[in-house]
């Protein structure tokens, strides 16, 4: 750029490169006086392969946020003054900061010169806190990538997907990066988050602290003080209130440099800010509730006024005609600010979508959807996600709802019935079909072989990673889908590598075998079966994209995986089976084969494959609430033209309201309950091989849940909420001595573990029988009730099995034995213990037992005790969040302060 002095003849040119690195400078013409080059120094650091992840994280990441700052329309070049001053609460008596909302950039860097860089933001309902975190996150991106500062990338997260009982923070935060950006170029063959995290590299920015149950922001609050570390830097988001009364009562949080908190809007500032904002043909209509705003600061409209929110409300809700804002002034309405609220909140919706003519210029104008029925959609997505006791909304997350899972049973049974119908005329029709064991066995023999498909990719990638949508790797680019099937297995990791690159040789050498030998027919099929199951691990492993997915990506994404899998591995259990009727034929010597055998194979495969897809789970969610009128037809385009609208947000995949406050208006609750969310449910009682029979608690009118009735304890160590000591189970004796805690007897389990393979095998069995034909013959229908009744007496027989259970604490080590299984850990060796949920063979229980986090260079226990995030199992207690007091007290006084208890 060029700089013209006063009084000076010559120019005076500066140069500024960035993100360059200069090794020739070209010069033409001829410059009259200085030249200065600046070059900002770039560190040597973005040249390795940790810093080109990096780099290529922080671009993503202001992709993102820029376009979620345009659909919020925080790129006003006059914002809203926000003032945020220092917050003098119990954990924050360190550097007074201070700033506006429309001057983040000296906010910015009064964060990057705190110690630890921790910072607090508070605020009411509705203050600005997550605009202000959005600003901060675009802020800190712009400075690292446009100025060639030295800052660590923010990432802004919710908490809510954070179960700080469960899962470590770092390894929530890796997990977090990895599943956003699964394309981040590797380091050392390995996805760079856990580098980037370990190195300091990322500053977290977390948000929606309090809409938590109460118990879960006690647990984020004192896993976050433990866990950060000395140097770990962070940003919270939290209202006030909560937090406050939070720490006033919880010592072990936490600790900050500094909090900020948001003061109530200035009404005068707020009348600027919208005489700014008003469009000017409408001045007339706006004067009188500016003029009130400015003369009458304490009025119900300027009370009302005194959040950003609030104010974006009334700007949306008024800035079109014929809407008049001096409505608001009419006191015999408005008496006070909370009825001023309550309407700004019921016209949002209304002013959202106006009834505008299309533009006739543009190719595809935005759908015109009537405001009285997308209130009511979008208050039926406010309860569900309430129901959930969830603030995301995630497409796959609709088949919860109570209808469409009503309706699975009935929707299977009639899609099957048509596609049977259907496959009985096309497979009919054709001539010189000479199968003497009829359409219906082939079927359902395709069925079987899509199950064992199926349960392949359940295996390699666990349960939850099938039923969760994911964007799929690119079908084309096989050696990238292998490499990142291995990267994300669930098995060992001799496991993976084994089946990665053994697979291939091994269906090869079944295929020339059966090339070889044309008499050994089940040859062919069972290679069919492990090629099928070896691409269903590959087609569903995860793209190497790096930006983050959004929701309409992983519908595309899911819609193309079903088709691959209808494409590519159906017709491959179809061919198995046709190689093997080849190979009967060659045997019989006969030179004609039936293919109509192998079509039905491919039949029942690609019907199974479609029916038990997410994709259908979602067809069906979505038919089914919109012929009920919940939910609109093209329910994505509602949700996106929503999001432009400014009532949602979209992160990784989902979509959130706005504000909280937003989401319980909109389910018609006037006022959240206890932290801004519905209060959590009575637990599930879940199954695990050996966990104690625990009933669910019953709420109480006026104390907290109890144990119904006295007969319960019979069945097991019954702890948790009834606060029972351990010397009053039944079958268990304890003996306190100085020094020692033992426990042991023999206790009843319940085996509720084989429900989810039960559960598995009804569905296979209800697309067979209707897809095959079979459905209307009465024998057919009994396997589902013979299942169930066996997984009833499966449970009895459990019932009736006593189990030796001990427990040995001492101030030296602990150790513990059920059954013929024992583990010991010496407390030199043990980092902290926990009660954390048991999980067996990588999945979650729902039982929660005592875990321990063993230093670095301690012996490794076998890998039955080995639970998740770097925990070790050391005994499976109960289905509740809690241990008997008695075993508290011991825990406390022998583990040598190693002993970190629950949240309540």
């Amino acid at each position: 750029m060029t700089e013209h002095e006063p009084g000076h003849g010559a120019t005076h040119i500066r140069n500024v490169v960035t993100d360059s690195t200069v090794h020739y400078l070209v010069q033409i013409g001829v410059l009259n006086g200085d030249l200065h080059l600046t070059v900002p120094p770039r560190t040597e650091a973005t040249d390795t392969p940790l810093g080109r992840a990096e780099e290529r994280l922080a671009r993503s990441l202001l992709h993102q946020w820029r376009a979620e700052a345009d659909a919020w329309e925080m790129a006003d070049p006059e914002p809203l003054a926000v003032r945020w001053v220092h917050s003098r609460t119990a954990l924050a008596p360190g550097t007074e900061l201070r700033g506006r909302g429309d001057r983040v950039d000296t906010m910015a860097g009064a964060l990057l010169g705190l110690d630890h860089r921790r910072l607090l933001i508070l605020g009411g309902a509705g203050a600005g806190k997550t605009t202000l975190a959005v600003l901060l996150t675009l802020e800190l991106l712009a400075r690292r990538l446009t100025r060639g500062e030295d800052v660590p990338v923010p990432v802004l997260l919710s908490l809510e997907s954070w179960d700080a009982e469960r899962v470590n923070f770092h390894d929530w935060l890796i997990g977090r990066v990895t599943e956003e950006h699964p394309g981040l170029p590797r380091v050392d063959g390995l996805h760079p988050a856990r580098r980037l995290v370990s190195e300091r590299r990322l500053l977290p920015v977390l948000d929606s602290l309090d809409e938590l149950p109460e118990h879960r922001r006690i647990a984020v609050l004192r896993a976050l003080g433990h866990q950060l570390g000395g140097e770990g830097g962070v940003v919270l988001i939290c209202r006030t209130e909560p937090y406050r009364a939070l720490v006033t009562t919880q010592q072990d949080v936490l600790r900050v440099d500094s909090a900020i908190e948001a003061l109530p809007l200035d009404p005068t500032d707020v009348a600027s800010y919208l005489r700014r904002a008003r469009q000017p043909s409408r001045a007339a209509q706006w004067a009188p509730l500016l003029e009130e705003l400015r003369s009458a600061p304490d009025s119900p409209v300027s009370r009302a006024l005194s959040t950003p929110l609030m104010v974006w409300l009334l700007r949306r809700g008024y800035e079109r005609a014929p809407a008049e804002p001096g409505e608001l002034l009419d006191r015999g309405r408005f008496a006070n600010a909370w009825q001023v609220e309550q309407h700004l909140l019921d016209r949002i919706v209304p002013a959202s979508f106006p009834p505008l003519p299309p533009s006739p210029d543009r190719l595809h104008p935005p759908r015109q959807w009537e405001p009285r029925r997308a209130r009511v959609w979008l208050s039926f997505v406010a309860r569900l996600m309430n129901r959930q006791q969830t603030a995301e909304l995630a497409w796959w997350r609709l088949f919860g709802a109570p209808l469409p899972r009503a309706l699975t049973g009935p929707a299977l049974i009639a899609v099957g019935i048509v596609l049977s119908v259907l496959f009985d005329q096309v497979l009919g029709a054709v001539e010189g079909s000479r199968n003497p064991f009829g359409y219906g066995s082939s079927l359902g023999l395709g069925v079987a072989l899509a199950g064992v498909s199926r349960t392949a990719g359940q295996v390699w990638f666990g349960d939850d990673a099938t039923a969760t949508p994911r964007r799929r790797v690119d079908p084309l680019r096989f050696a990238g889908a292998l490499r990142s099937a291995g990267r994300n297995g669930r098995l060992g990791r001799a496991w993976r590598l084994t089946v990665v690159i053994g697979g291939p040789p091994v269906v090869l050498a079944l295929g020339l075998w059966q090339l070889l030998e044309p008499g050994t027919e089940g040859i062919a099929l069972m290679a069919a079966v492990l090629l099928s199951g070896y691409l269903t691990i590959v087609l569903a492993a995860p793209s190497d994209t790096v930006d983050a997915a959004t929701p309409d990506a992983l519908l595309r994404s899911e819609r193309t995986s079903v088709l691959v899998t209808l494409l590519v591995l159906a017709p491959l259990l179809a061919v198995g089976v046709g190689l093997v009727d080849w190979s009967v034929a060659q045997r019989y010597g006969s030179h004609q084969v039936d293919w109509i055998h192998a079509a039905a194979t491919w039949c029942g495969a690609a019907a199974t494959f479609l029916l038990l897809s997410p994709w259908s789970r979602w067809l069906l969610a979505r038919c089914s609430l919109a012929l009920a009128g919940r939910l609109p037809w093209p329910l994505m385009t509602f949700l996106r033209d929503a999001h432009r609208a400014g009532l949602l947000q979209r992160t990784a995949g989902t979509y959130r309201f706005r504000n909280l406050r937003l989401q319980q208006h909109l389910a018609g609750r006037a006022a959240a309950g206890p932290g801004g969310v519905v209060a959590p449910g009575g637990p599930v009682v879940p199954g695990v091989p050996g966990a104690p029979v625990v009933p669910a608690p019953r709420a109480t009118p006026n104390g907290p849940a109890v144990v119904p009735g006295p007969a319960a304890v019979a069945t097991g160590p019954l702890v948790g909420v009834s606060l029972r000591p351990a010397s009053a189970w039944r079958g268990i004796t304890v003996r306190r001595e100085p020094g020692s805690y033992l426990l042991s007897g023999r206790i009843r389990t319940v085996m509720l573990a084989h429900w989810a393979p039960i559960g598995a095998l009804l569905g296979l069995h209800l697309v067979r029988i209707t897809v095959s034909g079979a459905w209307d013959q009465a024998d057919s229908w009994k396997p589902l009730l013979g299942l169930p009744a066996l997984g009833l007496l499966v449970m009895l027989i459990s019932l009736l099995r006593r189990r030796r259970l001990e427990l040995h604490i001492t101030d030296t080590f602990i150790a513990a034995g059920q059954g013929r299984f024992r583990c010991r850990y010496e407390w030199a060796d043990v980092a902290e213990a926990a009660l954390r949920p048991v999980h067996l063979r990588g999945r979650d229980t729902r039982a929660h037992g005592i875990h321990v986090r063993l230093r670095p260079g301690a012996p490794v226990p076998p890998e039955r005790f080995r639970g998740r995030d770097g925990w070790y199992l050391v005994q499976p207690m109960t289905v509740f969040r809690a241990l008997p007091p008695d075993l508290v007290e011991a825990l406390e006084q022998l583990s040598g302060g190693r002993w970190r208890p629950p949240g309540p």
